[in-house]
């Protein structure tokens, strides 16, 4: 098992970030991108501001802000993983829509449409085929954190499968190589979200197996105060039952409390409960031989989160001391166990 001062010299996973900003400001944007960029041979792009429907729909022209997002390209010698996703930010219902900027209001022609309505499978699927070929990852998920929907509205769930299951199919037939799957929400999928207590996790997403070329998890132990602490070393070993290839597809610790004063709750967490999180999941992901290892967060952004309105802003706070340096660019204890892995020579047997 590999862990921060182990012997070993090679590590079978990715290891990378989203490039989430530390703050709404250029230097903000910088120092995430840099971070990313210098501790990590991977990095994580996640379009989570909508689809652009109709441009999608028709094949006709994406603004100006989807195409530049479109254009990313990774530093050379880092792996992209792409995340797209038909769910809005609830994942409850269908993603907004992605014009001239994200995250705008569906039109009328939208609205109310059903999962699997022609229309939405087709937009959905032809937005994935074209970032596909323009950005040609090395690994995408359809669909982010997609069994939430279970739990929020399950009426959906059937319609979602049926999406999912076409869009697979036709991204597949074109790209035989890339994998491809959505990603799985743990609080939930262990019914530790008090809203999964009555749905069916584990077999509607063996159901979906099929469809998944990896079974890639999200993962923030934080969220849920039943968890034992500190994180045990074999949390995760409900996923070998798939027998697929397993990657964590997005994770965090907070590294101190967090106070969410709109909801009345306390988020417990320190720097040592955060280093000793980094290396259990990486000790795991060594044993396992996990595809590729996300922490979401690179800096702190609490910044970001006081130019939010209530309750927005306590939304972003849950997440906001998961970096693994701070908003100062100061390292915390748990960057040196990451970049202990890291320095260790990606080879997959």
């Amino acid at each position: 098992m590999l862990l921060a001062g182990s012997l070993a010299t090679t590590r079978p996973f990715h290891m990378g970030f989203t490039q989430w900003p530390a703050d709404l400001t250029a230097e903000g944007v910088a120092k995430s991108v840099n971070f990313a960029n210098a501790h990590g041979d991977l990095i994580s792009v996640m379009f989570i501001g909508g689809i652009p429907w109709d441009a999608s729909l028709s094949g006709g022209k994406y603004s100006a802000d989807v195409d530049k997002n479109l254009a990313y390209r990774p530093p050379a010698g880092k792996k992209l993983f792409l995340s797209i996703s038909p769910l809005d930010q609830s994942r409850a219902a269908l993603a907004p829509n992605w014009g001239e900027k994200d995250n705008q209001p569906l039109s009328s022609k939208w609205m109310g449409k059903a999962l699997d309505d022609p229309d939405v499978v087709g937009a959905f699927t032809n937005f994935a085929l074209r970032s596909v070929a323009a950005m040609k990852p090395d690994y995408l998920a359809i669909g982010i954190e997609s069994n939430v929907l279970l739990s929020k509205n399950p009426a959906k769930w059937e319609q979602w499968k049926r999406l999912h299951q076409a869009t697979y199919r036709a991204v597949k037939a074109k790209n035989p190589d890339l994998p491809i799957f959505f990603t799985v929400e743990v609080n939930h999928f262990l019914k530790n979200a008090a809203e999964a207590k009555e749905s069916d996790q584990i077999g509607q997403v063996k159901e979906m197996l099929p469809f998944e070329d990896i079974f890639a998890m999200s993962l923030y132990p934080h969220m849920a105060n039943q968890i034992p602490r500190p994180f045990p070393s074999n949390y995760l070993d409900f996923a070998r039952q798939f027998k697929k290839p397993i990657a964590i597809s997005e994770s965090g610790m907070t590294s101190a409390d967090v106070k969410l004063k709109s909801f009345g709750l306390t988020l417990h967490g320190s720097e040592e409960e955060q280093k000793l999180f980094v290396e259990r999941v990486l000790g795991i992901a060594a044993r396992d031989k996990y595809s590729f290892v996300v922490n979401f967060a690179t800096t702190d952004f609490e910044a970001l989160c006081k130019r939010l309105p209530p309750p927005a802003d306590d939304i972003g706070r849950i997440w906001s001391l998961t970096g693994l340096q701070t908003a100062d660019g100061k390292a915390k204890p748990a960057l040196k166990s990451w970049d202990t892995a890291l320095a260790q020579s990606f080879r997959r047997d």
